[in-house]
């Protein structure tokens, strides 16, 4: 495996992160069709290049959406992937949906967006802050439920639990955002009725990008498993178990060394003895277990690393991942180059960071560093913070002279006894100085409190993590629609 590559989220409003650049992918797309046009792989007792051939015609016939009139293209156009879980994800997460339609535009690409439903609701609630002008200690952040949690659940089968919490969810924001200085997309944009969780998120983000100009086609994960290629995918592996197993976890744990991850369960456990990188789903109860070599590959689903593994080989022609996704791919890498034989084809990596139109507060981290210091300076070093008239005060600058000269005449390091001495005298001469700054360090401290305050407010407000629903359309439309033209 070569070295990690290094992602950090983007800090700053309205910055991004993607790698490789967007000039780039044209060309990445280009070498990844050559790279994986091959008749020389088999999987599942079909070449690779008659394998994706069925893949891509059995996912875009899923896809299709009745009533909607999707372009049609080529057969052979550049199929350009993206992912995520039906959730209500930050902008940083959804701007993935509109490069991947900028750029399937710009290389004539066919932009097809994976519903991750396989994967499970871990939470019921989106983090909501509180916010009044001018008032820190209006600032709070908390959970607000929009339905019961009852246990993760994947997706495909989460049904709403609580209609009235369901249906009462944008009232109960509302109550917590109403002094907020616009108003959010949430009341425009909820479905109170939905029965389905993910359906509903799905069909409330879409509702969105159509009218933004992104048109993606959609396939949710749950269908993608149940096609042919991938059953013959997923039987290929079922097969040959054994040496997949091998590949996989050295992989995971190649991984870990590189990134010096001591944690078994990151960025994925190891396969036990005969286990299978995949999930039965057990019913429409949502429950799932781990699938073995016996496993009926019609009741498969992939786990995190076989969908992006079958993504990028066996279906596409690009992938656009977050940071997540971008990193555990070091793992797909090593498992397409040491399994499969191929050296991997290329993804970008893209994440951004848009803050919730909240006025902050003045203190920035380097106002609140100054702060600090002040606050420990007035303590450590009086001297330097005495008003003009008690620096005249004899007895003052008596101390502030023995001072001076007491630090001028430190003993060498070795000399410990001299240097405890020098020490007790230089502690002596700081308490008696420290009277006459009191009332600086009452005002220093005081000033560190508000530093605090404030600073902590705003890491509340600028966090980069709030749900699309919280946003104005003014400030979100334009942010996701430049991604259009990448």
């Amino acid at each position: 495996m070569s070295g990690p590559r290094r992602f950090r989220a983007p800090a700053g409003n309205g910055e991004v992160l993607a790698d490789p650049p967007f000039a780039e992918i044209p060309r990445l797309v280009a070498e990844n069709r050559r790279r994986l046009d091959r008749a020389d792989v088999a999987i599942g007792g079909m070449p690779l290049r008659e394998l994706r051939a069925l893949a891509r015609r059995e996912a875009l016939k899923l896809a299709e959406i009745p009533g909607v009139n999707t372009p049609k293209f080529p057969h052979d156009a550049p199929l350009l992937l993206a992912g995520h879980q039906p959730e209500l994800s930050h902008p940083g997460v959804w701007v993935k949906h509109f490069a991947l339609n900028g750029l399937a535009r710009r290389v004539g690409g066919v932009p097809l967006n994976l519903i991750v439903d396989n994967d499970t609701l871990k939470s019921a609630a989106l983090l909501v802050p509180s916010y009044r002008a001018g008032r820190t200690e209006s600032v709070t952040l908390g959970p607000i439920a929009f339905d019961r949690f009852d246990g993760e659940t994947a997706y495909e089968d989460r049904l709403v639990l609580d209609a009235d919490a369901f249906r009462a969810f944008p009232r109960h924001v509302a109550g917590r955002t109403n002094d907020w200085p616009f108003r959010p997309l949430l009341p425009d944009v909820w479905q109170p009725g939905a029965a389905h969780v993910g359906e509903a998120f799905t069909a409330m983000r879409l509702d969105r990008e159509r009218a933004w100009g992104c048109h993606n086609h959609e396939l949710r994960v749950s269908r993608l498993s149940q096609t042919k290629a991938f059953c013959r995918f997923a039987a290929h592996v079922l097969a040959d178990l054994p040496r997949f197993a091998e590949v996989y976890n050295a992989a995971i744990r190649a991984y870990r060394k590189a990134n010096r991850i001591d944690s078994v369960n990151h960025p994925a456990p190891d396969l036990a003895g005969g286990e299978a990188p995949f999930w039965v789903r057990n019913g429409a109860d949502g429950r799932r277990s781990r699938a073995t070599a016996a496993s009926d590959p019609a009741r498969l689903r992939p786990r995190a690393l076989t969908l992006t593994l079958f993504a990028r080989v066996c279906l596409g022609d690009f992938f656009i991942h977050g940071i997540g996704g971008g990193k555990y791919d070091e793992v797909t890498d090593a498992i397409i180059r040491d399994y499969f034989g191929i050296e991997p084809p290329a993804y970008q990596v893209l994440s951004a960071t848009l803050h919730l139109p909240l006025p902050g507060f003045r203190t920035s981290a380097a106002d609140l560093a100054r702060a600090e210091w002040v606050c420990r300076d007035t303590h450590w070093n009086p001297q330097r913070h005495l008003s003009a008239e008690d620096a005249r005060r004899p007895e003052v600058r008596t101390l502030v002279s023995d001072r001076a000269m007491t630090i001028a005449a430190e003993p060498p390091r070795g000399e410990r006894e001299a240097r405890r001495a020098w020490y007790r005298a230089l502690r002596s001469n700081t308490e008696r100085l420290r009277p006459f700054v009191e009332t600086q360090g009452l005002g220093a401290l005081a000033g560190l409190n508000h530093a605090i305050e404030e600073a902590e407010s705003n890491t509340v407000l600028r966090r980069r993590d709030y749900s699309w629903v919280l946003y104005p359309e003014e400030t979100l439309r334009p942010f996701l629609q430049r991604f259009l033209d990448v």
